[in-house]
């Protein structure tokens, strides 16, 4: 854990976000005022899925400027009234709950806690009963976890703060006393800490999954706090009860916990990040309950951009104008995928190209780029929340690469208005083996292999064009590929 943010540590990160803008501008000035364009349409497109990129990573950069780390001496208050929810659902694996449950009993600050069964599962009864945790049967309540939440906050709870545990994370025990005394100013609506996986080393899509994580609840959440806009998680937050009150109740939706966060710092409240490891949870495992859980999440990330920041965004400071922005848009990704993807085929095969440049030059503008901000993710790794999560993210890369589709359906899903049931991210592991998952993925792969075989058959010039195609279309190949073996093949185990 982090004491402060050291000012040589900030000079440090300006210079290198300063090289790294300046590498954009240098690399961007050449890219459109080069001379070299020559399809008005397919410049467009390939421009979008090049720069979309680059120009995320570019304000990903400068937040990272405003990092703060919370200080540890902050008084405890003994006297607040907390209460702790956790969430069942039927199916759900029981020696997951009794070693949940038994930590959020031992946990030292005085609390209640509830577990709300939308099963009435009557060995949860019992468990709840002699661990004195309040049981309360959900089985007809709507609105997935978080209409069981606000069933409970009307119906039941009592407390002035509410920490809410996902059924497969297991809280320290000190961790109420780490998060209560940052709700010291009154206009502090929620407080969240780290979420941290014990089962990453599982398989390769736990890891991969993790390790996309690793950022987000280092330097990211940190800068957000830096700007009082942390952003709130479905585990590990905890909710001032008149926050949550003020906007209706815990927002019932997809994307329930960032709705959540959006209401409550538009109706005026900041939020704080504590970067304490206050649980260990479950990622997903297995390629199909990792896509299950993205497609939840990308469709209600999208449904919150098309729909509810348009209707919240004057009620938003400026720097939540600003993030919301970008967090609702993370998800079209998946569509600059795609172009990535597809472009270098198109091209290859019909040798129609939307530049015309030298090889050599391309190169030259581009490593500063690839410098500069790979030294960022380096440097910017101190920050993360643990030490064994530093090194280079290359499994998430392949992962996030290979999930292209799943973002595009859920762009299609919400563009046509077609609702996604709420899917609970299954407990345990399913069969690793899913070859309908990358169907897409086989095909992307096959035609890419051929467009690059195709201009030694056909073409009577190779030029500098064709080559740096030819590279792109190798490199997707090469990116795809991990993802379509585990899902042909399945994945070993305890990597």
């Amino acid at each position: 854990m982090h004491k402060r943010v050291f000012l040589w540590e900030r000079i440090v990160l300006g210079v290198l976000v300063f090289l790294a803008i300046e590498s954009v501008f240098y690399l961007g000035g050449w890219w459109f005022y080069g001379g070299h364009r020559k399809n008005i349409f397919l410049f467009a497109l390939l421009s979008g899925a090049i720069f979309w990129f680059i120009v995320r990573n570019m304000y990903t950069w400068l937040l990272y400027l405003f990092m703060k780390i919370e200080p540890e001496n902050k008084p405890l208050d003994q006297t607040l009234k907390v209460d702790v929810f956790t969430t069942a659902m039927p199916g759900e694996p029981y020696d997951m709950f009794d070693t949940t449950l038994r930590a959020v009993a031992a946990m030292h600050y005085p609390h209640t806690s509830y577990l709300m069964d939308g099963g009435n599962d009557h060995r949860l009864k019992k468990l709840c009963k002699n661990l004195g945790i309040v049981h309360v049967d959900t089985r007809n309540v709507n609105g997935a976890k978080a209409g069981k939440i606000n069933y409970c906050i009307r119906n039941f709870s009592k407390g002035d703060f509410i920490f809410v545990v996902d059924p497969d994370h297991i809280p320290e025990p000190d961790a109420l006393d780490k998060i209560l005394p940052s709700f010291c100013d009154e206009k502090v609506g929620f407080v969240q800490v780290v979420q941290p996986y014990y089962n990453r080393n599982e398989s390769f899509v736990a890891y991969a999954a993790a390790e996309e994580t690793f950022g987000f609840y280092g330097p990211m959440q940190l800068a957000l706090n830096g700007i009082a806009i942390p952003t709130a998680i479905g585990a590990n937050c905890t909710f001032r009860r008149s926050a949550l009150e003020a906007i209706g109740g815990h927002a019932e939706d997809l994307a329930e916990d960032a709705l959540t966060s959006m209401r409550i710092h538009a109706a005026g409240y900041k939020s704080v990040y504590v970067e304490y490891r206050a649980t260990k949870g479950l990622v997903p495992a297995d390629l199909g309950s990792f896509f299950k859980q993205q497609l939840k999440w990308s469709n209600g990330m999208f449904n919150l951009f098309f729909h509810q920041y348009p209707r919240l965004f004057k009620n938003f400071p400026m720097q939540a104008k600003i993030h919301y922005f970008f967090a609702g848009t993370y998800y079209f990704n998946g569509l600059a995928v795609f172009f990535m993807l597809v472009l270098p085929i198109f091209f290859l095969f019909f040798q129609i190209y939307a530049v015309e440049m030298r090889l050599s030059e391309f190169i030259i503008h581009f490593i500063p780029y690839i410098v500069t901000s790979s030294a960022i993710t380096i440097f910017i790794q101190r920050y993360y929340s643990d030490k064994s999560e530093r090194g280079i993210p290359w499994r998430s890369m392949v992962l996030e690469r290979g999930t292209w589709h799943i973002y595009m359906s859920a762009l299609y899903c919400a563009l046509i208005g077609r609702n996604i049931p709420y899917l609970p991210t299954p407990k345990m592991v399913r069969d690793d083996r899913a070859p309908r998952l990358v169907y897409a993925h086989i095909v992307i792969i096959a035609l890419s292999l051929m467009a690059i075989i195709f201009p030694f058959l056909f073409y009577y010039r190779i030029d500098d064009g064709t080559i740096l195609m030819m590279g792109f279309a190798a490199l997707n190949v090469l990116l795809l590929l991990p993802v379509v073996k585990i899902g042909l093949f399945g994945q070993r185990r305890n990597i």
